[in-house]
């Protein structure tokens, strides 16, 4: 959620990303995250092949109506429990249909990790 939503749509930027779900992706449309506040997260949308929810919502009165979101249950009522379990929902059905259950024996040896982010 908020940065943590931004990351992820980040991390989808890795072609070995086959899907990725973002609550509340921070500052996506300002392009104002990272280093010198100028992040090119919305520009690389097309370096994104899998696929990709967004999730934003309209309840939270403390950031403009642009930039709003929806809040936890302690969010002096602003919190919605049946849309959170809808995109919890949302979040099942594409992990389901796109993320492998079995993943089989290890390959690729040893592999260094890459910052491709």
């Amino acid at each position: 959620m908020c940065l943590g939503g931004h990351l992820a749509y980040r991390c989808a930027f890795d072609p070995r990303i086959s899907s990725a779900i973002c609550y509340f992706a921070t500052d996506i449309h300002s392009s104002t995250l990272g280093k010198g506040k100028n992040d090119d997260s919305l520009a690389r949308t097309k370096d994104i092949k899998g696929e990709l929810v967004m999730i934003f919502g309209k309840m939270d009165t403390h950031v403009p109506a642009e930039d709003a979101f929806i809040r936890d249950e302690l969010s002096k009522g602003r919190y919605d429990a049946a849309l959170s379990g809808i995109c919890f929902e949302m979040l099942k059905e594409l992990f389901d249909r796109t993320l492998r259950s079995d993943l089989g024996p290890k390959s690729g040896g040893d592999v260094e990790v890459e910052d491709v982010c």
